[in-house]
């Protein structure tokens, strides 16, 4: 006997319950398309800055920043965090593109979470992890690089 395939609408709940976990909040759908094909991830070759934290619920987060002319030129983090930790370091990572040192040590976690369309209260303390590693990245930055 064969079994019927599920219906679309099934693996997407499958999938969202699997990654997100079993919760009655709700994502945006930002935070939903950055979990499942997050930007900026990887480890960088010779970064000029890396930043390493670790959350409040245990998840970490590494950040990888190259910066010249006293602009963050490119940006990616690696996590073993949540869906909405990888929605955080994707929005983090974007946020900080381009922007001076100084601009980007600006970023809040509520920038994080107003360009994420917004995040469950239960989930904030990600967009907090992703701040502090940016600014923390920035911070180890060298002093001898020119500035």
């Amino acid at each position: 006997m064969t079994r019927p395939c599920d219906e679309p609408e099934s693996i997407f709940s499958k999938l969202h319950s699997a990654l997100i976990g079993e919760t009655n909040e709700s994502f945006s759908d930002k935070v939903l398309t950055l979990a499942y094909e997050p930007r900026h991830v990887g480890e960088m070759d010779e970064p000029d800055a890396v930043g390493h934290c670790r959350g409040s619920c245990g998840d970490s987060m590494t950040i990888f920043l190259k910066i010249m002319d006293d602009r963050i030129e490119q940006a990616s983090f690696l996590t073993d965090g949540c869906g909405a930790t990888l929605a955080c370091g994707s929005a983090v990572t974007s946020l900080a593109l381009g922007k001076t040192r100084v601009q980007a040590m600006r970023i809040h976690p509520q920038h994080i979470i107003i360009e994420l369309d917004g995040l469950p209260p239960s989930h904030t303390h990600c967009a907090v992890l992703a701040a502090q590693c940016l600014k923390q990245a920035i911070e180890n930055w060298p002093q001898n690089n020119g500035s």
